[in-house]
């Protein structure tokens, strides 16, 4: 059976800009520590490269915590991918790829205010937090700009269990969020920015989520801000 999706959620995503929905952000760990990746996730449908190099500048901020919420030393490599070095319960990377801009001759990486015939700009922003272990810090926000974080514990999850999760920005809630799982649009959050997401399959999970809002200023139109939440159902760690 096939649901229709609600009238303002549609409308959100005919109109997201396709130079940001059209990569994922997401972290793998590792031997002693983590990458993160930008590009195309092995559980999204998506044409094109599974890794996309960046330049490690866009990474703006770390968060490493412990189980119990307290910030552990995380030291993050200077090429690309990124590499965390660290023991992390939960881990936050914020990056920004600056300002982007629709032109007639194509969509550039430049603010309003240098570009030619600007169409319609954003800046943007995209994060990531991977949950290895359940416990205060990961049933907690982080106090990012935008963050998922779930009521309950997810790594405890099974295929088919529901989970219900909050999207948060600077640790209030957000109405209206777009949220995916796997790419797929799911739902919008509510006024409290909850949403319930069915868990699909085992292994690395991917829910996301993104925002708009009006810029301060006249150098873009639009803030893009899209976040992710990862974990693993496969083991962990």
């Amino acid at each position: 059976m096939f649901h229709r999706l609600p009238a303002s959620l549609l409308a959100t995503l005919l109109n997201f800009p396709a130079a940001v929905a059209a990569h994922d952000l997401w972290i793998e760990p590792e031997p002693g520590g983590y990458r993160v990746l930008y590009g195309h996730h092995p559980q999204v449908s998506h044409e094109g490269a599974r890794q996309i190099p960046y330049t490690p500048d866009v990474v703006q901020s770390i968060v490493c915590l412990d189980g119990g919420g307290g910030r552990r030393p995380a030291k993050a490599g200077g090429s690309s991918p990124v590499k965390v070095e660290g023991d992390c319960a939960v881990l936050y990377v914020l990056t920004s790829s600056g300002y982007w801009t629709k032109t007639p001759a194509g969509t550039k990486n430049v603010k309003k205010t240098e570009a030619a015939s600007p169409l319609g700009s954003w800046q943007s922003f995209e994060s990531v937090k991977h949950l290895s272990d359940w416990g205060a810090a990961a049933a907690g926000p982080v106090g990012a700009p935008l963050e998922i974080v779930p009521v309950q514990d997810p790594l405890a999850l099974r295929d088919g269990d529901k989970l219900t999760v909050h999207v948060l920005a600077d640790g209030k809630a957000v109405a209206g969020a777009v949220v995916t799982y796997d790419g797929k649009a799911r739902g919008e959050t509510d006024r409290d920015g909850a949403v319930n997401v069915r868990v699909r399959h085992g292994g690395m999970q991917l829910i996301q989520a993104a925002v708009r809002t009006p810029h301060a200023s006249p150098e873009a139109d639009e803030v893009v801000h899209t976040t992710a939440l990862t974990f693993d159902l496969g083991g962990g760690r």
